[in-house]
């Protein structure tokens, strides 16, 4: 019993560390940062419950000690499961650095269950060790065990468990779990812990059925997936005269997608109304590739009846979205429809651009969550030669970046500009943002792989006095988007971002200041 406890602990802890990120989440974001804070905190407590468990059971051995610890265990993560959204709210609200915060709240939630079940192991070893000369080979062999546990919840937490169930239940499902290898292991009040044991049986079932209930009717909704922890919910835009809109989020304090419920083929966001500067820049375009799909906007706009395009029905749009729960969310509240025009491929972006061959007279890139949940690997100088490859003579690739242009703050789109520069012939930005360039704000890079003929030039000059008519349909004017244009110091002093150097965590601690 003693090597099958052992193995369940190590598993269960590992459960525990992997939803760890979805209760996270909501509050602090998905981040390097997240996972380094849960990471550590999580160790460093399993470091202090060993040594507190090596300590109890050299002064009191025996079967009752071990199943206190499990009930710990189990109680730790039951509290957990009952306190983990007040206590995220409580974090966020009252510290507004990102680092702080994610410790806080990885401390907070997960410090207690993670010390009970750190002192497991030593414990156990103690009550297994028979005499010196075999002491070796029972440590061995109990430690190999646990990390053996541990690998499969890992595999079990992050493939299955945060795929099927919300983190909540599953916490409720490790609590009860624990409970009941005290339960085996036996020791006294037997009969309070099989209550517990119940209880927390009982709330993993109302957890998961309350989930389901509200999913139902209330007006915001919660995906998890094993990328990310996406909330959907309503509200009305003020400065559109009260018109409902539908939000998604995937970070705290952003909202990745937007749309208007009374016209959902609209661009909600200023910023994804400058992807219109690509069906300028390539008239003719009908081949589009979109990098990261979120709630559609963009690929919803392109295919609509009023489309940028010139020949939409003979358009062909391919998005690639890395999480499956991104499209299924489009489809059930973002209006999403099959379109026998639109190809949707689940996998990372720079890995589909490594493989595929095609070319595309339009490349839209939007993988950035926000300016704090970067993934490094689109902004670099590898990254640019295949976005390079991926677009046809004449084409162009628009790069949404979240970042300012100047200044300390702009370290992050620079390095991500010197990429682009040694593939394309010619990179413009345009202040999506409507910010000064030294002010946190979207940035849409346009990369033509062929200089242009109007490049010194901002708008054209049909467009510079053009009405209403030229408008996108979310409402900007082309002429205001291209004189959006930045056009001041270049080259910039940040090092192009390479596969193996990209320091991103370094270049966005301007989340710091807010």
């Amino acid at each position: 019993m003693l090597e099958l406890t052992v193995f369940m602990s190590g598993a269960l802890v590992m459960v525990l560390e992997m939803v760890g990120a979805r209760v996270l989440a909501p509050h602090v974001g998905t981040s390097a940062v997240v996972w380094t804070s849960l990471i550590g905190v999580v160790l460093a407590c399993l470091a202090v419950g060993a040594w507190a468990g090596g300590r109890l059971a050299d002064k009191t051995l025996s079967r009752r000690g071990l199943a206190l610890a499990l009930a710990g265990a189990g109680l730790g993560s039951g509290l957990t499961a009952l306190c983990h959204e007040a206590i995220g709210q409580w974090v966020t609200a009252a510290v507004g650095n990102l680092y702080a915060a994610a410790v806080l709240a990885a401390v907070c939630i997960f410090a207690l269950p993670a010390f009970f079940f750190g002192m497991v192991t030593p414990y156990a070893i103690r009550l297994r060790i028979e005499s010196v000369d075999s002491s070796g080979a029972t440590v061995g062999r109990l430690y190999a065990l646990s990390t053996a546990g541990s690998i499969v919840g890992t595999f079990l937490g992050g493939f299955i468990l945060i795929s099927f169930l919300g983190s909540t239940s599953i916490l409720w499902g490790v609590a009860a779990a624990m409970l009941g290898l005290s339960l085996c292991n036996g020791g006294g009040r037997v009969r309070l812990r099989a209550v517990l044991l119940a209880v927390c049986g009982l709330m993993a079932v109302v957890a998961a059925s309350y989930g389901r209930w509200q999913d139902g009717r209330a007006m915001s909704h919660l995906v998890e997936s094993p990328y990310n922890s996406i909330r959907i919910f309503e509200g009305v835009d003020w400065a559109q005269n009260g018109r409902p809109v539908r939000l998604m989020a995937t970070d705290p304090g952003y909202s990745q997608s937007g749309m208007y419920l009374d016209a959902p083929n609209e661009l909600y966001f200023r910023y994804t109304q400058f992807y219109a500067l690509g069906p300028h820049f390539t008239p003719h375009a009908s081949r589009v590739l979109m990098l990261g799909g979120g709630g559609y906007s963009v690929p919803k706009w392109l295919l609509a009846d009023n489309s940028p395009l010139a020949k939409p029905e003979t358009a062909r749009v391919t998005v690639v979205e890395l999480d499956p729960a991104m499209t299924e969310t489009a489809r059930r509240w973002f209006s999403l429809r099959d379109d026998p025009r639109l190809s949707v491929r689940h996998e990372d972006a720079r890995a589909f651009l490594n493989r595929q061959r095609d070319q595309y007279d339009l490349v839209f890139v939007d993988v950035f969550n926000s300016h704090y949940a970067v993934p490094f690997q689109m902004g670099t100088r590898e990254a640019a030669a295949a976005l390079r490859r991926a677009v046809a003579p004449g084409g162009v690739v628009l790069m949404n970046v979240i970042s300012a242009v100047e200044g300390p703050d702009g370290r992050l789109f620079q390095g991500i500009f010197n990429a682009l520069r040694q593939s394309f012939a010619e990179v413009q930005v345009y202040c999506a943002g409507g910010e000064l360039p030294d002010k946190l704000q979207n940035l849409m890079l346009a990369a033509f792989p062929e200089q242009r003929p109007d490049s010194t030039a901002g708008a054209l000059p049909s467009l510079a006095a053009a009405g209403t008519e030229n408008a996108s349909s979310g409402g900007l004017r082309l002429a205001d988007m291209l004189a959006s244009r930045y056009t001041g110091a270049d080259p910039f002093a940040t090092p192009a971002f390479t596969d193996d150097f990209a320091p991103v965590e370094r270049y966005t601690l301007v989340l710091l200041r807010q």
